[in-house]
């Protein structure tokens, strides 16, 4: 009796064993099988997924890389949308104020290739980049077109686009296969203007803002149908501004004209040019300057140029926000 169980006891160890060992067989082999599925998976994924893919732009269908990665761009303006979406240019055009990237956001440009100005690009310095897509603007680059499409696949990007950067950004995340990243950009943007709105009518109420700009020939007011600056201090953020006759975004006036518009506060662009700033001083020192009521109330905020009339793009816009949250109180 005491054999039998020691045998039975045997026996049954020697099974238990056997079985573990099959059943660790049959895993591996089924993780083998997985593995080599996915691996397969991958490879027809590979083989699948298109190396390029057609997309329409102002001059009809245009074949660029499915995946983008150096992106060239011929107006300095698309450069802040790409970085928006988290891509740096791999190339971009310059400002024409300094030849340099915008200032704004020149700190996020480190090692973009420059290409001179957006009005005349260096098509020499875009050949030896090496781009494997150009962004550029329909209205200033079409006598180029065909020498753009030698170097590299082109869109040429339709001038109705540069007036409303809130469809720039959705088209371009179309473009580089980013549409739910550039969706949530344009809310994110939304909410913030909707917050700054609210946050400026209790500070400002019923008082009336002015955009305007001191260039070397002449003065320049920005009114409420100003689809660019006048836009985003307006309607998003709701300020009170001025109607200019017939509808007119923008209209130079003259300095005995400033008594007439006698803001509450103003916006004041000041380009970079020496006979501009030197335009400035002469205004400042002028007594018809002295009487409008935003210079007596201390509200006349000096903004950079570059940003307020370059920078309206979606991190240039945010800026501008930021910067009208803090001057006016």
């Amino acid at each position: 009796m005491p054999n039998t169980y020691r045998m039975n006891h045997k026996m049954r160890s020697i099974m238990a064993i056997v079985f573990i060992l099959a059943v660790a067989l049959i895993s591996g082999c089924g993780s083998a099988v997985s593995v080599t599925d996915q691996n397969n998976a991958s490879a027809d994924s590979e083989v699948l997924s298109p190396i390029t893919r057609t997309v329409k732009d102002a001059s009809g269908d245009v074949e660029i890389p499915a995946t983008p990665i150096r992106i060239a761009v011929l107006l300095d303006y698309y450069a802040d949308h790409l970085l928006e979406l988290g891509i740096k240019p791999h190339a971009s055009t310059t400002s024409l104020v300094d030849h340099q990237f915008l200032p704004y956001i020149a700190d996020r440009m480190e090692g973009v290739i420059p290409l001179g100005a957006s009005e005349s690009p260096n098509l020499e310095a875009l050949l030896e980049a090496e781009p494997d897509l150009i962004l550029a603007y329909a209205p200033s680059h079409q006598d180029i077109e065909d020498s753009l499409r030698k170097i590299a696949p082109t869109l040429m990007l339709d001038g109705e686009l540069m007036n409303d950067w809130r469809q720039l950004l959705l088209e371009l995340g179309r473009i580089v296969g980013q549409e739910e990243l550039a969706q949530q950009k344009l809310n994110d943007y939304l909410t913030k203007a909707e917050s700054a709105q609210e946050e400026l009518n209790r500070r400002a109420g019923d008082e009336v803002f002015v955009v305007m700009r001191v260039m070397p020939k002449e003065l320049r007011v920005y009114g409420v149908d100003d689809i660019r600056i006048g836009r985003i201090i307006h309607h998003e953020l709701g300020l009170n501004g001025l109607k200019l006759a017939e509808g007119k975004a923008m209209q130079t006036i003259s300095l005995e004209e400033l008594p007439s518009l006698n803001p509450d506060h103003i916006f004041l662009m000041e380009n970079v040019e020496d006979t501009a700033k030197s335009r400035l001083d002469e205004l400042k020192s002028s007594a018809l300057w002295k009487n409008i009521k935003a210079v007596q109330k201390d509200q006349v905020y000096i903004v950079e140029q570059q940003l307020w009339n370059r920078g309206i793009a979606p991190i240039g816009s945010t800026q501008i926000i930021d910067q009208v949250l803090e001057i006016v109180k």
